[in-house]
């Protein structure tokens, strides 16, 4: 009788196997999967099973439901030597998204790596914030005329804006190079070149100048949440992009100040803020001059957006910088 030879498991997880089952028994999707999800698991990546359904969907070039569809399709030599690296990467609690490369954000896929923080859910959704508390005054066929997005990173806002045609002409800052370098090559690869990247803190790239709406995702964390936050976070993103001092607001107190006369009338100002910080960030609002502020959840249900109008024309009736409003849209159920 002859005794089957083990498989040799590698640091990787996907296990080696021996050269007789590789001629025969070679490793399927499924096995690939399941091996893969236990490895990273065992060290510590929460959502195992999915990272690695994407790893493997990149390596494959098919899409994730695709893999289940061929659950027994087996993998080659070459594939498998293909998702090692990934995988170990991934196991290092360095972001999927550094691993793959890249990250969804609305209707783009950018560019991520090292130096460029994470294009997150939360920050796709203030877009729809945005729409409904301008009552969708600004569309594909009726942009706003100029729009800035602070803090830019990997390009992510103000190439949406741009690529859904909300903005006539868009502006983006970052203080940092390396940000920089990444957004202009997301925006050549969406064709989107004539969005303007200028590099410097906050709005100082822009002094003088004067726009219809202003986005940001600034940094907010607070230096405790840097500091117990995930692996993914604190050793791989930039702690410049993410945080902002002991209470998170180090960088949207100057901001909101530089922000509001950057205005013109009836323009709005639109931040991502973080947990508990809503009802701060619109106090700063109304410091500053704001004629009217709202807050916003997130898909979650969490108060996580703010928003700000510079007195004007069309809504003084409503509120003035004297006698401003902060309104939050009411939790459905």
């Amino acid at each position: 009788m002859t005794s089957r030879q083990p498989a040799v498991r590698t640091s990787a997880g996907v296990s080696e196997p021996s050269a007789a089952r590789r001629a025969t028994t070679p490793l399927t999707v499924l096995e690939v999967l399941r091996k893969s999800a236990d490895y990273l698991a065992g060290k510590g990546v929460e959502n195992g099973r999915l990272d690695a359904e994407h790893i493997l969907s990149h390596v494959l070039e098919m899409g994730r439901l695709h893999l289940y569809l061929h659950f027994d399709r087996p993998l080659s030599p070459g594939e498998l030597a293909a998702c090692r690296p990934l995988l170990r990467r991934r196991a290092a609690r360095e972001p999927l998204q550094y691993v793959l490369g890249s990250a969804p954000f609305r209707n783009l896929d950018l560019q991520v790596g090292p130096g460029v923080a994470v294009p997150r859910p939360e920050t796709e959704h203030l877009l729809d914030a945005l729409l409904e508390v301008t009552g969708r005054q600004w569309t594909s066929t009726s942009p706003v005329g100029s729009a800035l997005d602070v803090g830019t990173g990997s390009g992510a806002l103000a190439l949406a804006l741009a690529d859904e045609k909300l903005a006539d002409r868009v502006v983006a800052t970052d203080v940092s190079p390396a940000a920089l370098a990444t957004s202009r090559r997301n925006a050549a690869e969406a064709g989107l070149e004539a969005v303007d990247f200028r590099e410097g803190p906050l709005l100082s790239p822009v002094a003088g100048e004067t726009f219809d709406l202003i986005l940001s995702n600034p940094p907010y964390l607070t230096t405790l949440e840097w500091r117990s936050a995930a692996p993914e976070v604190r050793e791989w993103e930039p702690r410049v992009a993410l945080e902002a001092g002991e209470d998170g607001l180090d960088v949207i107190r100057p901001l909101v100040w530089a922000a509001m006369p950057a205005l013109r009338p009836d323009g709005w100002v639109g931040l991502e803020v973080g947990r508990g910080q809503t009802d701060a960030v619109a106090t700063i609002f109304r410091e500053a001059g704001a004629a009217e502020v709202e807050v916003r959840e997130d898909l979650a249900g969490r108060p996580r957006y703010v928003f700000a109008r510079k007195a004007g024309t069309t809504r003084n009736a409503e509120a003035s910088p004297n006698q401003s409003q902060t309104r939050k849209e009411p939790s459905v159920g």
